[in-house]
């Protein structure tokens, strides 16, 4: 491996137990490609568990790098830290509770070397439920490389799948905010013009923990509808924008009850997919 690996993979612990944690780093320490370090950062400076584990870690692989927060910064920031840290070309993303396919690093790098106008790159992936269920979600990279429409349509983008240009990170860091940090960095990027891209091929499987899913919508579409409000002069023209504030404002009025967001939540998204299955 050379002095700075090619990729660099950062990484976020909060209080998963190390049972969560290590299938996850283990997926990463087995990829084909090997030109890459893996940032792991502790947000939960009483995590001892973790703490012991990662400790360890770093003895075992000298790519791995441990570093613990003195205190919860939040999502964004450890990221933002973590992005400072790295020494790769580009930055891959990883969560803790998934597991990444063996060839993911091998298969978008490759990728990424011979498109260099693409600047980030996410898969498809597979979804694991707590159930036991599984579902694959085929999304086109047709659908990504018209990104200033689709994105507002379509579930398009898994975050952790994403393999970006190290720069872009530098130059446009994680924003201060709760979930959903991610959206909100995406959108900066689309209205910036950077060049989004996907690998339709499943390599990543992606754990859903169906009982926080309430909680997620509730978070993100009080945090998301502020900063869509404060861009509509720049999509003003932009319709499939104007149905996405519309869903997000929905999904804020039903999400602020339980019982109103459990027995509606299924039936909204079966009328926006099906208003928007040929579009």
């Amino acid at each position: 491996m050379s002095t700075s690996p090619t990729v660099s993979v950062i990484m976020s612990v909060y209080r998963e137990p190390v049972s969560s944690i290590s299938p996850a780093i283990e997926s990463i320490l087995a990829q084909t490609y090997r030109d890459f370090e893996l940032i792991v950062m502790l947000d939960d400076p009483q995590n001892s568990s973790a703490e012991k584990y990662l400790q360890s870690l770093t003895t075992r692989d000298e790519r791995v790098k441990f570093h613990k927060n003195e205190k919860n910064i939040g999502l964004g920031a450890a990221l933002n830290t973590a992005v400072s840290l790295a020494s790769g070309r580009y930055l891959a993303r990883m969560d803790t509770e998934d597991r990444s396919f063996s060839t993911r690093f091998e298969k978008q790098i490759t990728y990424l070397e011979a498109n260099p106008e693409v600047d980030l790159l996410f898969t498809q992936w597979q979804e694991s439920f707590t159930t036991g269920e599984t579902n694959v979600r085929a999304v086109k990279a047709a659908d990504v490389r018209h990104i200033k429409k689709n994105f507002f349509l379509k579930s398009l983008l898994l975050h952790p799948t994403l393999v970006v240009k190290r720069e872009v990170l530098e130059k446009h860091p994680y924003p201060a905010m709760a979930r959903p940090e991610d959206l909100v960095l995406f959108l900066d990027l689309i209205r910036l013009g950077y060049h989004f891209d996907l690998l339709e091929e499943v390599l990543y499987e992606y754990h859903i923990d169906s009982r926080e899913k309430y909680q997620k919508v509730r978070t993100y579409s009080k945090n998301l509808l502020p900063h869509l409000l404060r861009h509509i002069p720049h999509y003003w023209l932009n319709v499939y924008f104007w149905f996405y504030v519309l869903r997000v404002f929905v999904e804020y009025l039903l999400s602020r009850s339980e019982f109103i967001y459990t027995r509606t939540a299924s039936l909204l998204a079966r009328v926006w997919k099906t208003v928007f299955r040929s579009v």
